[in-house]
């Protein structure tokens, strides 16, 4: 590996890190804010419509981050073609967009009785969705420029800030958390797109055989992202179908905790995902491993002594009944953090993106089942929650590892002058 090399992932993954803290940093700083004047059962409404919104994403990004990433990582110096690929996204973006548009209504005719009087947030919540579903994450990563857009990301990210604690004074404020989300990642895409043109990559109607190829090409990307957000933020989202907003107002206090203490790892994994793709450095891979073990572990430490402090701090008295879901959660950060960096960073890089994503396929599938339990036996809270969580991402981590042995075990028995080419 060269030095060139290790100074632009170094400068990627500082750039990702810095974006991270944007993205989960500043909205956690919102939380406070909301749970004291919005109070419990109301911050839980609120709550529930962002996980919404992240599910939405979901659905809009449709893998995209993962499958246009790796193919524009993989034709850098061609631009005309990243252009097509730019064209053929957007175009499919669009039209998973009106479909969200779709399933919102039927949301709403659905849950007309439990979250009637709260339909106008719900559709406001379609604007944050069109703001995040335009930003070109996966162009800036494939390039390997993540550093141009955290600077706006970091603006629109405080924005949300400012302008949530301008507009919401009262409970009766609540649907204003939805606008002022919608404004900052409304302002994140206008600025994104804006530099995504300047930087010489606007889009090209990439024909409709070309259009279909690529969306194709994402579908697995999509059904593993899918099956992630069943024990991620399909928990809020679940709470709040099945329970009550107190019960998603507990559990989101301590998952935002949790992702926020994922946060720290995924900007390298996102900048490690690319640069593996181009140079399979299995030595460094394996000694940032071994330290990121080390700080997840440090972060159970932490969370476990301070946990129940910190959270009646930062959100208020009320939360204290959200520390056994935080400590539940801070056990399976230490399967997570090695889990991430074994999924696409070491998995996809070698070409066995399929074990990445089956890996969580299946996970999804018991993560399914275990909520279906739970319901029939009237385990609805969020303990019950974060618990099959944690069984899922043991899972998902033994199920990485075994695939990742196998390959390490292959590469082993290569010749030594095989071996050498791979490590460097």
């Amino acid at each position: 590996m060269t030095s060139r090399g290790k100074n632009k992932l170094i400068s990627n993954t500082g750039a990702l890190f810095a974006l991270q803290l944007a993205n989960y940093a500043l909205p956690l700083l919102v939380i406070p804010f909301l749970t004291r004047t919005l109070g419990i059962s109301l911050y839980g409404v609120v709550a529930f419509g962002l996980a919404m919104v992240q599910i939405a994403c979901i659905i809009t990004d449709f893998g995209f981050n993962l499958s246009a990433t790796r193919q524009i990582a993989s034709h850098q110096d061609d631009k005309e073609y990243v252009r097509k690929i730019v064209g053929a996204v957007h175009l499919c973006k669009f039209f998973l967009l009106v479909s969200i548009g779709a399933l919102f209504f039927l949301f709403l005719h659905l849950q007309d009785q439990k979250y009637g009087e709260y339909s106008h947030f719900f559709w406001l919540l379609l604007i944050p969705i069109a703001g995040q579903t335009f930003q070109p994450i996966w162009l800036f990563q494939g390039i390997e420029r993540m550093g141009f857009i955290t600077f706006y990301v970091v603006l629109a990210r405080t924005s949300y800030l400012l302008l949530a604690m301008l507009w919401i004074s009262t409970p009766e404020d609540y649907y204003w958390a939805a606008i002022a989300n919608g404004v900052a990642q409304m302002l994140g895409a206008v600025l994104a797109v804006g530099l995504m043109v300047k930087l010489g990559y606007s889009p090209v109607f990439p024909g409709w055989k070309f259009t279909r190829e690529i969306f194709s090409n994402s579908a697995e990307y999509f059904w593993s992202r899918a099956a992630v957000a069943t024990y991620t933020t399909g928990g809020a989202f679940y709470l709040g179908i099945v329970s009550t907003p107190s019960n998603v107002a507990f559990y989101s206090a301590a998952e935002q905790l949790y992702k926020g203490a994922q946060a720290i790892f995924q900007p390298l994994s996102q900048a490690l995902y690319p640069y593996m793709t181009k140079t399979k450095d299995f030595c460094l891979f394996f000694k940032i491993l071994k330290v990121s073990i080390l700080l997840s572990i440090f972060g159970l430490t932490t969370g476990l002594l301070i946990g129940k402090w910190f959270l009646v701090t930062l959100f208020g008295v009320g939360f204290s009944e959200s520390y056994p879901i935080l400590v539940i959660f801070m056990i399976t950060y230490c399967m997570t953090i090695p889990s991430i960096l074994f999924g696409y960073p070491f998995l996809g890089a070698v070409g066995d993106s399929r074990s990445a994503n089956r890996s969580v396929i299946f996970a999804g599938g018991i993560q399914i089942i275990l909520l279906a339990l739970f319901f029939s036996l009237s385990w609805i809270d969020g303990l019950a929650v974060a618990s099959s969580v944690m069984l899922v991402e043991i899972f998902v981590l033994i199920y990485r590892a075994v695939k990742v042995s196998s390959i390490v075990k292959a590469l082993n028995n290569q010749e030594p002058s095989i071996r050498e080419r791979h490590n460097n």
